[in-house]
C-alpha cells in the first residue's frame, strides 16, 4: 500500500512538472508571437514618422544651406581695412599710388630754354658805410639882437635898425684883428652866455643850423670873418674855425 501510494505520488509530481513547462513554454511562444506582431507596427510606425518629418520640412519651405555665406562678408572686411590704410597714408608710398600720381605735363622748348637760364644778378646796393660822411664845419659868432626877434630877452629895447648899426661896429673891429673876437663877443653879443663861451659854437654837421647862418659861414675860408647874416634872431658875425 505504501509503496503504491509512493508510485501515485511521484506519477502525479511529474505529471505537474509537465504541466508548469508546458505552461511556460505557451508564455514563451505567446511571448514571442507578441513581440513579433509589435515589432513591426512600431518599425512601421517610426518610419512613418520619419516620412511626416521630411514632409513637413518640405512643406515649410526651407533651402538647404549656402556653403558660400561668408564671401560678403570676408569682402565687406577687405573693404573696411583697405579703407583704414588709405586714411593712414599706407598707400603713398607704394608702387600703387606712384602709378595713380597725376603726371606733369612736359614743357615746351621754351619754358625750358627759360627755366635752364640762371635769374640775373642782384644789383648790389652801396653799403651804408660807403656813403660820404656829412661836411662838418666849426664857427664862432656874435649875436646883437632887437626887440621882437626870436628869443630877445626882456633887457633888449633896441630896434631893428639900431642893432644893425651896433651888429656893423662889431663886425669892423673883428675883421680887423680875428685873434680879438672873444673880446668882441663879450662887449657886443647879446647872446645868453656867450660872454663864457666866447662865442663858440664847436663843430656840427652841415644843416644843423638854420640856413641863413649856414649859407653865410659857407662863403668865408677858415679864419676869415663874415659880413652881416640876418636871421629871425637877429645879427649875426662869424668867424669861420673848420
Amino acid at each position: 500500500m505504501s509503496k503504491t501510494s509512493e508510485k501515485d505520488r511521484a506519477k502525479d509530481d511529474e505529471d505537474l512538472d509537465d504541466e508548469a513547462g508546458s505552461t511556460d513554454e505557451g508564455n514563451d511562444d505567446g511571448e514571442e508571437e507578441e513581440a513579433k506582431a509589435t515589432a513591426p507596427r512600431g518599425r512601421g510606425h517610426g518610419h512613418g514618422h520619419a516620412h511626416d518629418d521630411d514632409d513637413d520640412a518640405e512643406d515649410d519651405g526651407a533651402e538647404p544651406e549656402d556653403p558660400y555665406w561668408w564671401a560678403p562678408h570676408a569682402v565687406l572686411s577687405a573693404l573696411v581695412l583697405i579703407g583704414l590704410l588709405g586714411f593712414f597714408g599706407m598707400f603713398n608710398k607704394t608702387p600703387l599710388a606712384r602709378l595713380a600720381a597725376p603726371v606733369a605735363p612736359e614743357p615746351d622748348e621754351h619754358e625750358h630754354a627759360t627755366a635752364a637760364a640762371p635769374p640775373p644778378a642782384p644789383t648790389p646796393r652801396p653799403a651804408q658805410a660807403a656813403q660820404a660822411p656829412r661836411e662838418m664845419f666849426g664857427a664862432k659868432h656874435l649875436l646883437v639882437m632887437y626887440k621882437g626877434s626870436r628869443r630877445a630877452p626882456p633887457t633888449v629895447e633896441r630896434t631893428k635898425d639900431e642893432a644893425k648899426a651896433r651888429a656893423t661896429e662889431a663886425m669892423t673891429k673883428a675883421k680887423a684883428d680875428p685873434s680879438k673876437f672873444a673880446d668882441i663877443v663879450k662887449e657886443y653879443s647879446d647872446e645868453p652866455g656867450a660872454d663864457k663861451r666866447g662865442g663858440d659854437l664847436g663843430k656840427f654837421p652841415k644843416g644843423a643850423m638854420v640856413p641863413e647862418f649856414q649859407a653865410g659861414l659857407e662863403k668865408i675860408k677858415v679864419g676869415e670873418v663874415s659880413e652881416l647874416v640876418e636871421t629871425a634872431f637877429g645879427y649875426h658875425v662869424i668867424l669861420r674855425t673848420q
